[in-house]
């Protein structure tokens, strides 16, 4: 955009502090950032003063400027904050969504509080620990204190509608407070115990358990205290991977920064109670702004809870101490934020660099040889694009009942869950894969034609051999579509049977009569088996799912005087098809339009054997 359009907007700003945003034609906020001086600021940009990168494209592609006045620095940087987080600007630098983290959460204000595991951080009175940047490592933390720290893993409805202890509770994974078998302060023992695992807090902890242990060994309470035994070595365990760095109690978050121009690695090096954890790194492919600049953004959308004493940085900020007051307010205690000159804190951050190099050296290798898997693919299929995104398609059916099938998607090699989709098979009776196949594939197909879904791959695949293969070709032709690149994958059965333990997965395509068998680890194969694994599990988990539903559906149906109403009104109340089948008699009667009498008849018919 001419620089003549923009700039007769930039005379008229006020010279105080505040927010401004560019915006494209059509209104969408393009860049947010703050300002001690908006009109000084924004004209840095308008007139090419900014050497930034990215800063050429965004004022071209804009055509409107809004500020925002505020009053003082501080309020601008939480302004900006709220609306990088509400608008996701393209040219902002940010973290991945939030829905992208799994975070820990409980609220010990609760009756009978439970752990677990949310993407969204809530504006309430629960405690949050997180996030975890990788999904694995979360549920392996959720694992270790749902066994170690019995606490409920039930709903709320299950929790009221149970008579009887579940088998959690004999297995020693929950106190069974649905039946009363723990007190409410008991409970909360248990609680603020896991928390402190979880806050790192392992010194006060450690000292309760042996404690505790120490008195069911007196009082020949035996099997509690080997219970408290094996935990405390299980803490120790988890400590002695980490690296003590210093006595004390020290807690604090440690950055590093590795970049090659646009592209770089955040690595933070979390310490607790003077151990170093496993760092945590975020890989970026759009840098933009100096390194400052971009460490001021990043912790400001970082930070909303659970903000250690001081956050180690490697450069110094123009506004630390913004930053330091503003986390300081969100946590309730003095945050500060600053880089150490010298001794072991600086010898943190280097270490916080290296790791984020490290990872930067490791994600681009990785990244190669998934570019390097793509190139080979395309050779060996003779593709005539680089199959950069892949769809592959599955069935799932028990004895031709419930058929259902899935589609996984890769983008460059990597899976691109939202883009996954379900479907239910509509015009198949029974166990027909190859008839089932061609209607998932031509409605796939219809949708990318009709442009309401999205374009045709570089590569559809299917799970399976030559008659999916031949069932796909056909749903294709009937569209009109012949130059689709697709082929099959089948599972070496034969050869199996015949005494061949090696063979693997063949590749089927559509103009060769023999299967193309590849080495076990070729890379092309690998990718392929890919999206064929990623797409099998998704068809196996949607499969049970609609088949619980409707099992519990089928049984509903059976009972005299259910009709849609009521079945609608007991999933919807009561959460879930098991939290129905596990109601006791005065929780199905509480659902609105059930009653006693009904109640007591849909009892019966869930629990015969009673």
């Amino acid at each position: 955009m001419p620089r003549s359009i923009l700039e007769p907007m930039s005379l008229d700003l006020p010279s105080g502090p505040g927010v401004y945003l560019f915006k494209s034609k059509k209104g969408k906020v393009l860049y947010i950032g703050k300002a001690k001086n908006l009109k000084s600021r924004v004209r840095q940009y308008i007139l090419g003063q900014d050497e930034r990168f990215m800063v050429p494209f965004l004022v071209a592609r804009s055509h409107d400027i809004e500020v925002i006045v505020v009053d003082s620095e501080k309020e601008a940087l939480l302004l900006e904050n709220t609306l990088i987080k509400e608008h996701r600007p393209k040219y902002n630098i940010k973290l991945r969504d939030d829905s992208a983290f799994l975070r820990m959460r409980i609220n010990p204000k609760d009756p009978w509080p439970m752990f677990k595991l949310v993407r969204r951080f809530g504006r309430d009175k629960a405690k949050y620990f997180g996030p975890y940047h990788s999904a694995s490592r979360a549920r392996q933390t959720l694992e270790f204190v749902q066994r170690n720290f019995p606490l409920r893993t039930c709903s709320d409805a299950v929790l009221r509608s149970r008579s009887r202890p579940c088998l959690l509770h004999q297995m020693g994974r929950c106190a069974a407070p649905c039946v009363d078998l723990v007190s409410r302060e008991e409970y909360g023992k248990l609680v603020e115990e896991a928390m402190w695992f979880l806050d790192g807090k392992t010194g006060p902890l450690k000292k309760r358990l042996k404690a505790r242990m120490m008195a069911a060994a007196e009082s020949e309470r035996f099997e509690e205290a080997a219970r408290l035994r094996d935990l405390l070595v299980s803490i120790d365990k988890t400590l002695e991977t980490q690296n003590v760095v210093e006595a004390g109690d020290t807690n604090r978050d440690v950055w590093g920064l590795f970049r090659e121009g646009r592209k770089g690695v955040i690595s933070i090096v979390p310490v607790r109670e003077g151990h170093v954890s496993q760092p945590v790194s975020t890989v970026f492919d759009n840098l933009t702004g100096d390194d400052a600049e971009l460490f001021s953004s990043l912790l400001n959308q970082t930070y909303d809870d659970g903000i250690p004493p001081e956050i180690l940085i490697p450069w110094n900020l123009e506004d630390a101490g913004i930053l330091s007051d503003v986390l300081s307010e969100r946590q309730g205690r003095k945050v500060r934020v600053y880089a150490p000159q010298r001794g072991s804190k600086l010898r943190m951050v280097e270490m916080a660099m290296a790791n984020a190099k490290v990872r930067f050296e490791r994600e681009h290798d990785e990244g190669a040889r998934r570019e390097s898997a793509m190139e080979s693919l395309q050779d060996i299929l003779k593709l005539p694009t680089l199959p950069r995104r892949i769809e592959c398609f599955d069935n799932s059916n028990l004895a031709g009942n419930q058929p259902v099938a899935a589609m996984s998607v890769l983008i460059d090699g990597l899976p691109d869950r939202a883009e996954y989709r379900r479907y239910r098979i509509k015009t198949v009776v029974g166990a027909d894969d190859y008839a089932s196949m061609r209607e998932i594939l031509s409605r796939r197909v219809r949708r990318a034609l009709e442009g309401t879904g999205a374009p045709l791959p570089d590569l559809l695949v299917v799970d399976g051999g030559r008659g999916q293969l031949t069932a796909a070709l056909a749903a294709l032709h009937d569209l009109g579509v012949h130059n689709q690149p697709i082929i099959g994958i089948s599972k070496p059965r034969t050869d199996r049977k015949k005494g061949d333990r090696a063979s693997t997965d063949r590749l089927v395509l559509p103009d060769i009569k023999d299967p193309i068998r590849l080495p076990p680890h070729d890379p092309a194969l690998r990718l392929v088996q890919y999206a064929r694994d990623e797409v099998h599990k998704h068809a196996i988990t949607y499969h049970r799912q609609v088949r619980r539903k409707e099992t519990l559906a089928s049984v509903l149906e059976g009972i005299e005087g259910v009709g849609p109403s009521r079945r609608k009104a007991l999933l919807s109340t009561l959460g879930s098809a098991s939290a129905v089948a596990l109601a006791d008699t005065e929780t199905l009667a509480a659902v609105p339009g059930i009653g006693p009498g009904m109640a007591e008849t849909i009892y019966r018919a869930l629990h015969p054997a009673e």
